[in-house]
């Protein structure tokens, strides 16, 4: 967008026109108090504003095949991801993920086993370490991600994880590419392993492209935008195990609250030790305050 210097009234209305826009951008999600330009299995490098949270509950549904390493005939997972992000300082935030799952396991040549329980809990720390703003909405941002994963049943297990993401968003169009690595203690071998809860270290490589699909262009009034999201989720085994899944989905941002829906489908598998991903569907909501 090319800027000119106000020379008449009509021109400083237009002006003040544009700052209000830019505004009302702000506040829909792209300013430090949201997560606009997020999709679900990819991080972004954006995060609340000092003193504000991110509440974000997601629905997930996994399907595995058959498994004779591990030893079933299929096997079945609903996750409730329950997550808080909050601002601590200018460009650090912390966040904190509850996840209780319900499965349902098939092993070969037995009956149907049903568990129940909140796993694990995932304290991260992030450090958006580098950003740019050019403009307008566009904008570039690096960030640093430290984290453990702490089991929660009795058994003690510390898994550190590291990650960096970067993201960038340029008019209509926003890009996340995330790379992120686990030291898996061995202490999470119970089967099934639905990708990196093994024994073996894991490193996940993760890309993410959001378009933006309404409103064409932003303007005072707007209040809310549809996205729609592609993205390519990888997981590499340190024992050899690789996966690749193409995760496509729909994205609501509003003011205060949003929407997701996403799928993925599994691209191509190299495994030898865990059964392949069939499916797997999420459905998810945030509320910032």
């Amino acid at each position: 967008m090319t800027h000119h210097q106000p020379a008449s009234g009509g021109r400083s209305v237009r002006s003040l026109t544009r700052l209000a826009c830019l505004a009302s951008l702000a506040c829909l999600g792209l300013a430090p108090g949201a997560n606009a330009q997020e999709a679900m299995y990819t991080a972004a490098a954006t995060m609340p504003s000092p003193g504000v949270s991110v509440l974000r509950q997601q629905f997930h549904y996994y399907k595995l095949g058959f498994s004779e390493t591990e030893g079933f005939e299929r096997a079945e997972k609903l996750e409730i991801k329950n997550s808080i992000q909050y601002g601590l300082i200018k460009d650090l935030s912390i966040s904190l993920d509850a996840p209780i799952e319900f499965s349902k396991v098939k092993p070969i040549n037995t009956g149907s086993e049903s568990t129940a329980n909140l796993d694990e809990l995932d304290l991260t720390l992030k450090y958006r370490f580098y950003q740019d703003d050019p403009g307008g909405i566009d904008t570039t941002r690096v960030a640093l991600l430290l984290g453990n994963r702490f089991r929660t049943d009795g058994r003690f297990s510390s898994d550190p994880h590291v990650g960096v993401v970067y993201t960038q968003v340029a008019g209509r169009h926003g890009f996340n590419a995330e790379a992120h690595y686990t030291f898996n203690t061995g202490s999470d071998t119970g089967a099934p392993n639905y990708g990196g809860e093994g024994d073996a270290d894991a490193l996940n490589l993760n890309l993410a492209y959001v378009l933006r699909i309404s409103p064409v262009e932003f303007t005072p009034e707007s209040q809310s935008a549809w996205y729609v999201t592609a993205e390519i989720n990888q997981i590499y085994e340190l024992n050899g195990d690789y996966e690749a899944r193409f995760s496509p989905g729909i994205m609501y941002e509003g003011r205060r609250w949003g929407f997701e829906i996403m799928a993925q489908i599994p691209i191509y598998t190299h495994l030898n030790n865990r059964a392949r991903q069939q499916l797997a569907l999420g459905l998810g909501w945030r509320f910032i305050f």
